[in-house]
């Protein structure tokens, strides 16, 4: 009779909170990627127009590109203890202020600033780094706010906006730059950031306010903030990296993942010389048909956000078979251009469906505690497989042609999935198992 008459209460607690508020955070986190994808495709061009302006080589561009990359890979694995000792809120805050920061001093400045190509390339690898340290707030953050069914649905629907972003920032970015050419197309690119800036309190104010986060591991995080006050509490970068290699489920989510990523990558940013130079197609028409990718991404974003935690698992099984399916139909087929068209749709949905939620099983798997660095050390092994796979195919496409190279990649894709069905129930339940999921078994940090 007790527990029966409690049920009601339980419910008349949480049903008025949920349809009240998490549409507005959902609203408000759209607008901050939204906002936040403007900013970032505004300094991308800005930079690059820059480097191109002053040097007179195409070549310089991709200098100003690898560097930023580097740099990320540096941030990935330096700045994830930073997150599991500090506030990631606050981080992101900082990050969002220097960006906005070396914006205004690049666009306002003298030309100094704006007219040495060693000073744009330090800038743009700067806000490079800083820009993937924010991210990396954001993704340590997140599952901190909310709990799992709501971090899924802002997850995809936060895809569904990025993939948006993606149609509408190169638009955005070509009309500011026309009207402020030069380094003074940063100026808007701060505006951008500024915008983001405060939807970010809102949606943190929105999250905190109405409670969202409702997960029985709550006192993990209060645990975590506990720690967080001495340093020494949480382990060292060493200790982590030897936990997830020796844990037998983390290890093969490693190694399945980055194959997937591997030919997931080099796929996505192989699609233009493919159409180009093994379909025939004109820069104009590869340009336009990718926005099939796109519309399979928004697609992508929306299933996630429908799925549910429950379901994670699955859409890692069939989304890199889709996305395999996708690019074999389009290499094999995409001489006809309706076929090229749904294979393009069916790897952005796929693709979408699965970076996604290998992300979320890092947010809802990994020790809350030590996210920061858990996230760090596997995104930094992701991204150097990923430029190698990137440098690789480049290389192959001119040797053995694109067929060949999109055809092994569409199988890989295909076997990609198949691996991710050997990850069964037992891996799935131990990835909450390792020695650092339980606070009293945290070792103590060591000098790094």
């Amino acid at each position: 009779m007790t527990d029966t008459s409690q049920q009601p209460t339980q419910t008349k607690k949480q049903a008025p909170a949920w349809p009240r508020w998490l549409g507005a955070m959902l609203a408000l986190y759209v607008a901050l990627t939204l906002a936040a994808a403007m900013s970032e495709g505004v300094y991308d061009i800005a930079f690059a127009n820059l480097a191109l302006d002053l040097s007179g080589l195409v070549s310089t561009i991709g200098i100003v590109y690898c560097v930023g990359y580097g740099v990320e890979v540096v941030a990935s694995l330096a700045i994830g203890p930073l997150l599991d000792r500090r506030d990631a809120g606050q981080v992101l805050v900082v990050s969002y202020l220097a960006k906005i920061g070396i914006f205004v001093l690049i666009g306002l400045s003298s030309s100094f600033l704006s007219s040495h190509l060693w000073t744009i390339v330090i800038a743009a690898a700067a806000v490079d780094f800083i820009h993937q340290v924010g991210e990396m707030a954001l993704f340590v953050l997140l599952p901190r706010l909310v709990d799992a069914h709501t971090l899924v649905k802002v997850q995809g629907i936060g895809a569904t906006a990025r993939s948006a972003s993606e149609i509408l920032s190169p638009v955005v970015a070509g009309l500011v730059i026309s009207l402020l050419p030069g380094a003074r197309g940063l100026i808007a690119a701060a505006g951008f950031q500024i915008l983001a800036l405060a939807l970010f309190a809102c949606v943190l104010a929105v999250a905190r306010h109405t409670g969202l986060r409702t997960k029985p591991d709550a006192t993990a995080e209060r645990e975590s903030e506990d720690d967080s006050a001495d340093p020494r509490a949480l382990p060292s970068r060493r200790a982590v990296a030897g936990t997830i290699l020796s844990s037998r489920p983390w290890h093969r989510y490693l190694v399945f993942h980055a194959l997937t990523v591997l030919a997931l990558s080099t796929v996505i940013l192989s699609w233009i010389p493919l159409m180009r130079e093994t379909l025939d197609m004109s820069a104009a028409a590869a340009g336009t048909f990718l926005a099939f990718s796109t519309a399979g991404a928004l697609l992508g974003g929306l299933v996630v956000a429908k799925s549910g935690p429950e379901r994670i698992f699955a859409s890692m099984r069939w989304a890199p078979a889709l996305a395999g399916v996708g690019t074999l139909t389009a290499v094999l087929l995409g001489s006809a251009r309706w076929p090229l068209a749904l294979g393009l749709i069916l790897f952005g949905l796929g693709f979408t469906v699965y970076l996604r939620s290998a992300g979320l099983v890092v947010q809802l798997h990994a020790p809350i505690a030590v996210l920061g660095t858990w996230n760090g050390q596997l995104d930094a092994v992701i991204r150097v497989v990923s430029a190698a796979g990137i440098l690789s195919a480049g290389f192959l496409f001119d040797l053995v042609g694109g067929h060949a190279v999109f055809v092994s990649l569409g199988f890989a894709l295909l076997v990609s999935a198949a691996l991710w069905t050997r990850f069964g129930q037992n891996d799935q339940r131990d990835l909450s198992a390792t020695p650092l999921h339980d606070s009293k078994a945290v070792p103590p940090a060591r000098d790094e």
